[in-house]
């Protein structure tokens, strides 16, 4: 469900935003300059403070990892010049290289684009022993290497739209021309699409942006080990999915997360959200950034989910939340959400209502997020803190889960050990309390001082104030 509606994100919401197939986002280190003849004319460094490994740049992607698969027109040292790490075997970065040059040659056989013959014209002819002997002194073979063509052309780079480069190459890692064939990939039911096709062993796309994951980013679907494999299958099979549909959900997921508007970090969680249609409403502000301003406008919106019911389920904006963490190399999944977008009005609109509590002297505070709120259990919260904390306060905020004991303990404690209740925790147990069904009564007259309370039904409202004012 989770991959299938990302995979809708992709298609309907990203448009035209969505790179081209197995083009995926790149740092591109240094150019090479070519004339339209393909002759050398020297390096162009692209590394600058901000961005220390080169120029983001969607360029042609494949997934690799011990073997040799070269990428078109753009890739490391080793494969565009032959030149290899001092740790690297040189037979095997001879292989990376003539691997190099032959998928340009294909590339040029099936597009005939002048700036891709330029390139293979370089790759063919002493040009290239030009290049070799003029590395500038910082150049690592570890760095992504392009080509830039006259003055105006980088054929590996997207945004030139060389059409005819990116069929070449949608077509080439299908499977349908060239050598980088899909037969020994199963044919079997895609977990997204439900039809009959070629599925992946491995995914072609990483996800990117995950807090304590590797840089170059974490498998979502993966079992490499026993335990996590079943029938036999392993690798990405044990949750068959085609290419296309792989590589649209992970674009999509990796543009959430990229997205500071559609993503808040609690801990090491990443928490990202989205909706089916376009909508103003951001409820991911409100609850890691609330302004008074804003939460007070919602209480005052009239539009609720029983409102909402009237309309047809078509017309009713869906709203999705998921929560990932890293593992090493592997993206864990902490919690899924899906519901409308009146419902989360709704029920924000109650979780700002319950934190409402005034301080002995009948001053208000100002509404606290998430992220204050889980802390406040913890000695150190950058240390200490579970993802299951942030988690359970965020399914209660956006569909009123009950809030598990277990937080309560932890607060407890917390109070016991500092001998002391401050605001947020005061208002986390409000928070725990209301979302108990048999304790939410318990809950009512904290909002505001009420000189006058009934003693039959508040006398716990009386005691408390009366030791406030003793202490």
């Amino acid at each position: 469900m989770i991959l299938t509606k990302l995979k809708e994100y992709a298609d309907n919401r990203m448009g035209g935003d969505l790179p081209p197939p197995m083009y995926g986002k790149t740092s591109i280190a240094w150019w090479i300059s070519l004339t339209l003849e393909g002759k050398y004319e020297g390096f162009v460094p692209l590394k600058t403070k901000e961005n220390k490994r080169g120029a983001p740049t969607i360029a042609p992607h494949i997934g690799r990892t011990v073997g040799v698969k070269p990428k078109l027109l753009a890739d490391t040292g080793e494969y565009v010049l032959g030149i290899g790490r001092a740790a690297s075997k040189p037979e095997r970065v001879a292989e990376c290289h003539e691997q190099f040059k032959q998928l340009v040659h294909a590339c040029v056989k099936a597009t005939e684009e002048p700036s891709v013959k330029a390139v293979l014209h370089f790759l063919t002819t002493p040009e290239l022993e030009k290049a070799r002997a003029d590395l500038p002194k910082d150049f690592d073979p570890g760095d992504v290497v392009t080509f830039r063509v006259g003055v105006d052309i980088v054929p590996a780079d997207a945004a030139y739209k060389l059409c005819a480069v990116e069929t070449f190459w949608a077509s080439y890692t299908s499977g349908e021309g060239g050598e980088e064939t899909t037969s020994s990939n199963p044919t079997m039911t895609c977990l997204i699409t439900g039809e009959e096709t070629i599925v992946e062993k491995r995914l072609p796309f990483l996800v990117k942006g995950l807090i304590g994951g590797q840089p170059s980013g974490t498998a979502l679907v993966s079992a490499n080990s026993p335990p996590f494999m079943s029938y036999g299958l392993q690798n990405s099979l044990t949750s068959p999915i085609s290419r296309d549909a792989a590589e649209r959900f992970t674009k999509a997921l990796n543009s959430l997360i990229a997205d500071s508007r559609s993503r808040i970090d609690i801990g090491s969680t990443v928490y990202t959200f989205w909706t089916r249609e376009e909508t103003e409403f951001n409820p991911l502000a409100l609850i890691s950034q609330p302004k008074l301003e804003e939460v007070e406008a919602l209480l005052k919106s009239p539009f609720t989910s029983q409102q909402a019911s009237s309309l047809t389920a078509s017309k009713v904006n869906q709203f999705y939340a998921l929560a990932l963490s890293a593992n090493n190399a592997r993206a864990v999944v902490r919690d899924w959400l899906e519901t409308t977008i009146p419902n989360v009005q709704e029920q924000l609109q109650n979780w700002f209502r319950n934190q409402q509590m005034v301080d002995p002297y009948g001053a208000n505070h100002r509404p606290l997020s998430v992220y204050t709120l889980a802390a406040s259990a913890y000695r150190d919260a950058s240390k200490e803190m579970q993802p299951t904390a942030p988690t359970a306060l965020i399914r209660n905020a956006l569909h009123g889960d009950r809030i598990p004991e277990e937080l309560l303990v932890k607060l407890i404690r917390r109070n016991r050990t500092e001998q002391d209740i401050t605001y947020p925790r005061a208002v986390l147990l409000k928070l725990i309390f209301s979302s108990h069904p048999t304790r939410k009564p318990m809950m009512t007259n904290m909002e505001q001082l009420n000189p006058n309370p009934d003693p039959q039904v508040d006398i716990p409202y009386s005691c408390g104030r009366l030791l406030a004012v003793l202490e």
